[in-house]
C-alpha cells in the first residue's frame, strides 16, 4: 500500500492547475470599445464645457444688464440707462461676437445689425434710445421693454452665431 500511495503522489505532482485567467489580455473587441467609450467621453466632455462656458457668459452678460438696470431704478436717468445698454451691446458684439467692424457702425446700419443676429425685428422700436441716446438729453422709451429685448438678444444672438 505504501508503494501505492507513494505511485500516486508522483502521477500528482506532474499534473499543475493553470493560473486564473488574468482579466488584461483582454480580446480584441474590447479593446476597440475601451477606445471608442474614452472618445465618446473626450467629446461629450467638450461639449459640455462649451455649453458651460456659454451658460456662465450669459450669466455674466445678465448680471451686468441687471447691474444696469438697478442703477437706474437708482437715479431714474434714462440717458445713462441707454448710452449703457448701448455700450454693453457694443462690447458684446466685438467680444463675443467677434466682429469688431459692426461696432463703428451708427444709426439704422447698428439697428440692422442687430435685428440681423435674431429671427425678429426687436430693435426697430429702440432706434433712437440706442443710437441717439447719448446725444438728447432726456431720451423717452419704455425701460422694461428694452432691458427685455436685450436680455433675449445675447442667447438669440450666440445661438445664431453657432449656426453658422
Amino acid at each position: 500500500m505504501d508503494k501505492t500511495a507513494a505511485q500516486q503522489q508522483l502521477q500528482l505532482r506532474d499534473i499543475h492547475m493553470p493560473d486564473a485567467p488574468s482579466i488584461w489580455p483582454l480580446a480584441p473587441g474590447w479593446w476597440v470599445l475601451i477606445v471608442l467609450a474614452l472618445i465618446a467621453t473626450y467629446f461629450l466632455y467638450k461639449y459640455w464645457k462649451k455649453q458651460h462656458k456659454k451658460k456662465q457668459l450669459i450669466a455674466l452678460l445678465q448680471q451686468q444688464l441687471t447691474a444696469i438696470h438697478d442703477e437706474y431704478r437708482t437715479n431714474k436717468d434714462k440717458h445713462k440707462l441707454a448710452v449703457a445698454v448701448s455700450d454693453l451691446l457694443k462690447r458684446f458684439v466685438r467680444f463675443v461676437l467677434k466682429d469688431s467692424a459692426a461696432t463703428s457702425l451708427t444709426g439704422q446700419q447698428w439697428i440692422d445689425y442687430l435685428n440681423s443676429k435674431t429671427d425678429g425685428d426687436i430693435f426697430s422700436q429702440f432706434t433712437v434710445p440706442l443710437t441717439q441716446a447719448q446725444y438728447i438729453q432726456s431720451p423717452d422709451f419704455d425701460v422694461p421693454s428694452l432691458i427685455a429685448a436685450v436680455r433675449n438678444y445675447f442667447p438669440a444672438a450666440m445661438k445664431q452665431k453657432e449656426q453658422k
